[in-house]
């Protein structure tokens, strides 16, 4: 497993080398999907998926995200599905699992931890006493959550899987109310809860533009598709 997760470490910094990103700071994943010019539709779906992604044969690229799950979860289900997109050996369709079980689906979580919590940004953000004696108070993990943009839970696991917290630690940290201790530390609780739900994110519209142009869509059919946009225009674009 130590040789997996190097490996699936290894290919996040890439992916951020090859991005222009640092290994400190956050990484905006809608505007990177809009970058990497990915088709990212966010819908409501069942509690136990969190997303999917396809990869066409002429290399388009496509993500479905959960609008029900946390703003921070569904960052998280965006890097988890940027894995599947670009190297996943054997890309198939299908629902990601919030539980996935499977070889590829714990690496492309892996890879989601690494991507979105690179160890040289969490240090850079923990002050030396609590590195040295892995002391890390819920102030350092709520400025951290709030500034990778991720939920508590997977916050704290990448925390223990580097050895930056003991497992009682993530016990008693875990214990703690995410919502409650947010407020009482003067944050913003958007990233803890749904939202973005009908927002849609890439070329969407010029393409179905250019279909009609084309005259290989209808007029009605032009107007459907120009009518999915407008539904998610207003969603929660955080």
């Amino acid at each position: 497993m130590k040789d997996v997760f190097s490996k699936v470490e290894v290919l996040a910094r890439k992916f951020r080398a090859d991005n222009g990103l640092s290994l400190t700071e956050a990484i905006n994943v809608k505007s990177l999907v809009r970058k990497l010019n990915i088709l990212t539709i966010y819908r409501p779906l069942s509690a136990e998926a969190a997303g999917l992604s396809l990869r066409t044969d002429d290399d388009d690229r496509f993500i479905l995200v959960n609008s029900n799950s946390s703003r921070g979860r569904q960052h998280f289900t965006i890097a988890h599905e940027l894995y599947h997109l670009y190297y996943d050996k054997n890309p198939q369709p299908h629902l990601c699992r919030v539980e996935g079980r499977s070889r590829e689906e714990r690496q492309a979580n892996m890879f989601a931890s690494a991507l979105l919590m690179p160890y040289e940004g969490m240090l850079s953000m923990l002050p030396a006493e609590a590195i040295e004696k892995k002391r890390v108070h819920i102030a350092h993990v709520l400025r951290m959550e709030q500034y990778f943009g991720v939920s508590r839970s997977t916050l704290l696991l990448r925390l223990k899987e580097v050895d930056l917290i003991t497992e009682s630690q993530y016990e008693a940290l875990s214990q703690l109310s995410v919502i409650q201790t947010a407020r009482e530390y003067g944050y913003d609780v958007s990233l803890y809860r749904a939202g973005n739900e009908g927002l849609v994110i890439g070329d969407y519209g010029e393409k179905a533009r250019t279909l009609f142009e084309q005259e290989r869509i209808s007029e009605g059919h032009y107007d459907e598709l120009l009518n999915v946009i407008s539904y998610g225009q207003g969603g929660d674009c955080d």
